[in-house]
């Protein structure tokens, strides 16, 4: 009886730790086969997304093409057929992102071409609203106070993508003059020199005898063309007006933040 209830027993505790293995198991392998699910799931997903924005891309170039270059439909005709096995999906998406990464190239290099920017890489001027982010900075100066009355206030180095482009710059600060009939004139130079043929400039001018210690907070901007692609050195000045009025006492800042703006746009 005593052996009869031990092997019973053994039985019982073999057939328990088979079900705890067996179990385990089932449990494990669903984590396994979950994890995999949404890591294949998750990388479907983003390549659907890169998809998607390469043929936006795609669309964007092709439209840019048909305006300005006469971008007839047949030059893109092996593009749209391509685009329509991706639309059919009877390509797998891997091979999808590989043909839409081609045949942006090919749009890429051929406005390139027909808008003469060889030898530049494809960000700026025309394609900035669609390919590439604006070319624009923003510099600011928390409480300044210069009181020099002739000179550099500000110096900062912009980089211009093209050639053909133009710089548009603005600035924010408190601006005072002191004296009677006495004037002071902020302006832009772009690597030492003032933009032609229209100078970027703010005057202000002082009729009181009263000494004036009025400080106003004044913005003005300005659009500087046919400047050269590269580094360029701007600089925020001060100095005598060319009306030929006596050098005021100048001041700029004055304990709030001075704000500058530089963006490169294309002119129409």
């Amino acid at each position: 009886m005593t052996l009869y209830f031990f092997l019973w027993l053994h039985h019982k505790v073999n057939c328990l730790i088979l079900y705890t293995k067996m179990k385990f198991t089932l449990i494990f392998g669903s984590l396994i086969g979950l994890a995999a699910f949404c890591f294949v799931s998750c990388d479907e997903a983003a390549k659907q997304l890169e998809l998607q924005l390469l043929t936006s891309n795609i669309e964007l170039l092709e439209a840019a093409l048909r305006k300005e270059c006469n971008h007839t439909e047949n030059n893109g005709l092996i593009g749209r057929r391509r685009r329509a096995l991706i639309r059919e999906k009877r390509l797998t998406i891997d091979s999808s992102i590989s043909v839409a990464s081609h045949q942006l190239s090919l749009l890429k290099k051929e406005y390139m071409n027909c808008k003469n920017y060889k030898g530049t890489v494809l960000t700026g001027s025309k394609l900035l609203g669609l390919f590439a982010p604006r070319n624009i900075k923003h510099y600011f100066w928390p409480a300044l106070n210069e009181g020099k009355d002739s000179g550099v206030i500000k110096q900062v180095v912009f980089k211009k993508l093209f050639s053909n482009t133009a710089v548009k710059v603005e600035v924010t600060t408190n601006m005072r003059v002191a004296g009677k009939e006495k004037c002071c004139r902020w302006f832009f130079t772009f690597d030492n020199q003032e933009c032609k043929p229209h100078t970027i400039e703010s005057v202000r001018y002082e009729s009181t005898a009263i000494i004036s210690n009025l400080l106003i907070s004044y913005s003005f901007h300005g659009v500087c063309p046919a400047l050269n692609r590269g580094n360029l050195v701007m600089a925020l000045n001060v100095g005598k007006c060319s009306s030929g009025n006596a050098l005021g006492d100048c001041y700029t800042g004055w304990y709030s933040t001075t704000h500058l703006t530089v963006e490169e746009i294309e002119l129409s």
